[in-house]
């Protein structure tokens, strides 16, 4: 099963794009909620992590010579209404939700969990362009991956598919099809069910990997890492779920390169060295075949490609190293020993509230969500674990609530049991993440959706 490669055209740059926000309105780029709790492998720090026995024959394969290349920008000029980069929207909550059909549909999404089927799709998009990566729209018969990237910015919910079609080709009363497609709960560090695919080819998520405008030009660090495709793969280690390809001595998909510490990026302007710092400490993480090191980002007429290409050009493939296949940092396993400290009891979390990190939507059915309680409710920074009363109300069917630490696997043991429309409460001690961001997670076990309420009544360190 696939991919195609990334676009090797020249990137052009224009002046300025769109999109301040709507309220009640689809939004092309502009402003994101968080994407993913902060332990999530798009967002966790691996400067530190070990290298792979394996590193130097890697980097052979992608090529000593081979250096780095900004796959993204503004406008094709020579192919309007052609563009560089992949685009991406935000959607309200109340967005109507257009059936999609699924070439592989035994390993995409129907739709959000919980929700009825569908996808939130602008109207807009089946006509006019720009909506879909490549700039045509969606009834065009063209060629490419044809990714499209929507947020449900109410519910934190992230949408995407890989070649998107509306069909008949031409008609604006078409239907969607795409190749694949997935659905990620923004607060959630769920991953795809081992060997599925997702919009992308490793089984992730696309948009929280691609390099913003907004975020290099900001004025704190870039705190994610890239994604980087390669001309070849060979399996698939975590955080990917899905291999496309068995090529020898090539990274698998979920491979993590990393900038060397020791690369000087001085000499460039602010927002590259920005952009070159977060590969020293998130990395690039290989989630589709493509052309070796190319980097992909957001469509953005502001983007100075004259910058962007040199740049990139003078970082090869000698400057990174791979980090150990599948790592992932180490979680917490038990209780740390000292004393309890008492907090006046403090709700942290209500998913009857406004949608938000500690608010709405409910829990969806089969679900993850993550939340930080470290800084709220009295609970410091250098907190290992947290006394609480958890109550789940409102269930739509019976289940069960499993509670672990923010970078952990769901534990085997249960910290709830509820019965079908029954309130029920229990008290717990929870480990919160060993990485030191200060949180915890939760999984559902039920068939329907429920109300989470999380009360803070102390910590330990």
């Amino acid at each position: 099963m696939r991919r195609s490669g990334a676009r090797i055209a020249p990137l052009l740059a224009v002046a300025a794009l769109l999109a301040g926000p709507l309220a009640g309105q689809p939004v092309r780029g502009g402003a994101l909620p968080t994407l993913f709790p902060p332990d999530n492998w798009w967002n966790v720090d691996v400067s530190a992590a070990p290298l792979d026995p394996g590193s130097a024959g890697f980097l052979q394969f992608i090529g000593l010579l081979k250096g780095l290349h900004p796959d993204f920008g503004g406008d094709d000029h020579d192919a309007p209404p052609g563009i560089y980069g992949m685009v991406y929207m935000t959607v309200p909550g109340d967005q109507a939700l257009e059936p999609m059909a699924f070439d592989y549909a035994d390993e995409s999404d129907d739709g959000a969990p919980g929700r009825p089927a569908g996808y939130p799709i602008p109207v807009e998009a089946k006509t006019q362009t720009k909506w879909i990566e490549g700039g045509y729209p969606g009834n065009s018969d063209v060629d490419g991956d044809k990714h499209l990237l929507i947020v449900d910015r109410d519910n934190r919910v992230l949408f995407e598919t890989w070649n998107t079609r509306c069909i008949p080709a031409g008609s604006p009363s078409c239907t969607w099809r795409a190749g694949s497609g997935a659905v990620f709960l923004l607060d959630s560090n769920q991953r795809r069910p081992e060997t599925w695919t997702s919009a992308d080819a490793a089984g992730l998520a696309i948009l929280p990997g691609l390099v913003r405008y907004d975020e290099a030009f900001g004025t704190t660090p870039i705190r994610h890492a890239f994604r980087v495709t390669t001309r070849g793969t060979n399996g698939y280690v975590y955080p990917a779920s899905h291999a496309a390809g068995t090529r020898a001595g090539a990274p698998p998909m979920g491979a993590r390169l990393r900038l060397k510490a020791s690369k000087d990026i001085s000499g460039h302007p602010a927002a590259v060295q920005r952009i070159f710092q977060a590969m020293k400490t998130y990395g690039l993480i290989v989630a589709d075949n493509g052309s070796d090191l190319f980097v992909q980002g957001t469509y953005d007429t502001r983007w100075d490609n004259d910058v962007l290409n040199d740049a990139f050009g003078s970082i090869e493939a000698p400057d990174f190293e791979v980090i150990q296949l599948g790592w992932k940092p180490a979680v917490a396993a038990s209780a740390p020993a000292a004393g309890l400290h008492t907090l006046a009891p403090c709700r942290v979390v209500d998913t009857r509230n406004t949608p938000g990190p500690y608010g709405g939507p409910a829990l969806a059915p089969a679900s993850e969500r993550v939340f930080v309680v470290a800084g709220k409710c009295g609970v410091p920074a250098t907190a290992r674990a947290v006394s609480v009363n958890l109550t789940i109300t409102q269930p739509a069917a019976a289940g069960t609530l499993r509670a672990f630490p923010g970078d952990g696997e769901p534990t085997t043991a249960s910290a709830l049991t509820f019965p079908a429309g029954r309130t029920r409460a229990n008290n717990a001690i929870l480990m919160l993440s060993s990485s030191g961001s200060g949180a915890l997670a939760v999984k559902s076990e039920s068939a329907g959706t429920a109300h989470l309420l999380i009360d803070v009544n102390g910590y330990l360190k």
